[in-house]
């Protein structure tokens, strides 16, 4: 299968950091810098490329993460001309691809959604909304990759004190960095 994805330099970043096997990717920018569309496309070219990988999309409440992350989801697969609505369990918010790879889609409003569920990569949109023990239950849980995006407007929070982690690598973007 050939796919070409339009992209900007934030995916190329993000990709690169997960492939050096970065166990903290933080994507750090304002409106409409590309983060959360250059993630989404960087989990679906993971899924295509990784048969059986196991993606997790997290934000706090799941009306914001349906309004978000998902329509963009759903968007960027009709883009790529990849959605199939039979592969898309709408009950439990599971996108499973044809070589099993799947991302599931959830809000971390109740503490028990995040206790349990195991994967191999987490997306933690607007992380900047999480407490340090959602977080910590979502990485403790995570095997291989956590990507976490966010809007700098608080000048204190665990997410700058995650930073200093070796493991980690910080990705900054503004509008200019959106091509599109």
């Amino acid at each position: 299968m050939e796919l070409t994805i339009n992209h900007t330099d934030v995916f190329t970043k993000c990709l690169d950091a997960y492939e050096e096997e970065k166990r903290f990717v933080i994507s750090q920018g304002g409106a409409r810098s590309s983060k959360t569309y250059s993630l989404i496309q960087l989990l679906i070219f993971i899924c295509l490329t990784k048969p059986n990988t196991k993606v997790s999309i997290v934000r706090k409440s799941f009306p914001s993460l349906r309004g978000s992350v998902l329509r963009d989801f759903v968007e960027i697969m009709h883009e790529l001309n990849l959605y199939d609505v039979k592969n898309h369990n709408k009950t439990e918010q599971v996108y499973t691809f044809y070589n099993r790879s799947s991302i599931e889609f959830f809000s971390i409003d109740d503490a028990q959604k995040v206790r349990g569920r195991k994967r191999d990569i987490c997306y933690c949109n607007e992380a900047n909304e999480l407490t340090f023990e959602d977080f910590q239950q979502l990485s403790l849980r995570t095997s291989t990759t956590l990507f976490l995006d966010f809007n700098p407007s608080d000048n204190e929070h665990w997410i700058y004190e995650l930073l200093n982690d070796k493991r980690s690598c910080l990705i900054k973007s503004t509008y200019k960095d959106n091509l599109f």
